[in-house]
């Protein structure tokens, strides 16, 4: 809407009154009928206590907003925390397994390792046997050798040992007295056999009596009680055949139980170049 400079001045004129003269207003609101103005102010009373109820809603909102948002927060924090777990577990798991697998070969490994262990002592085993055996071997070929050479020299001491209680002495060994058996000493198949396993046969005189006597002589270098029992055994065989025989066990050493077992049996023992027991002579 335009005005004209005077209708401006008249409402310049107006606007200065009402502000000299404030109890002009109502009249000036009555005479342009806008009674309604008066009820702006309760109206905006109102409308403040709306928005102050309004604002106070917003703030309640934005209270809740920034609660959720922060528990939000909260929830990815937890949420990051969880996949940081996760992932850290994950990698844990993935050392476990590859500390499973190093475990698992060295377990292989030490498998491996023991077969191979097992192999080489079960070798180690079987070359301790064939050395055992071949020591076994060796062993039994010394005593032979050495059996074979103490009656060598038992032999050549027997006159010696028995010179002193024996005339006419005639020593033989098991191929030398083999002969004999059926022409001179007549014996049973068996009980020949069984003599012929003695090392040396002695047949003399006594010097005492003139009494022949067959002497069924076992060789060792110690004499033990099973030397004396055999002597004493294949003695008997000659005597269940009517021939006056006694057993000698002869060697280095004697032990008390082959002693007091010769002394038992009636066996004479030759001994260091002595013989023990000639009072059973006669």
């Amino acid at each position: 809407m335009q005005f004209t400079p005077e209708e401006l001045q008249v409402i310049e004129r107006m606007v200065e009154a009402l502000r000299r003269f404030p109890h002009l207003r109502r009249a000036m609101i009555e005479v342009l009928q806008i009674e309604d103005l008066f009820a702006v102010p309760e109206r905006l009373d109102d409308l403040t206590h709306i928005v102050a109820q309004i604002a106070e809603r917003v703030e309640r909102i934005e209270r809740i907003a920034l609660e959720a948002k922060r528990a939000a927060e909260r929830s990815e924090q937890a949420a990051l925390e969880a996949k940081q777990e996760a992932q850290e577990a994950k990698q844990e798991a993935r050392e476990a397994k590859q500390v499973a697998l190093e475990a698992k070969q060295e377990a292989r490994e030490a498998k491996q390792e023991a077969r191979e262990a097992k192999e080489i002592a079960l070798d180690v085993r079987r070359r301790l046997d064939r050395v055992e055996h071949r020591l076994k071997r060796v062993e039994k070929d010394v005593a032979a050798l050495k059996g074979d050479n103490e009656e060598l020299k038992a032999r050549r001491r027997l006159p010696a040992v028995l010179g002193r209680y024996f005339k006419k002495m005639r020593i033989y060994d098991s191929e030398q007295l083999y002969p004999l058996i059926g022409e001179t000493l007549i014996l049973e198949e068996d009980d020949a056999v069984e003599l012929l396993y003695a090392d040396l046969f002695v047949h003399a005189l006594t010097k005492a009596s003139g009494r022949e006597y067959w002497m069924v002589v076992e060789v060792s270098w110690g004499v033990g009680v099973r030397d004396v029992e055999r002597a004493y055994q294949r003695a008997q065989i000659l005597q269940k055949h009517g021939y006056t025989a006694i057993g000698v066990a002869m060697g280095r050493t004697l032990t008390p139980k082959a002693r007091q077992r010769a002394q038992e049996l009636g066996v004479l023992i030759a001994l260091d170049g002595r013989l023990q027991g000639a009072e059973l002579l006669s």
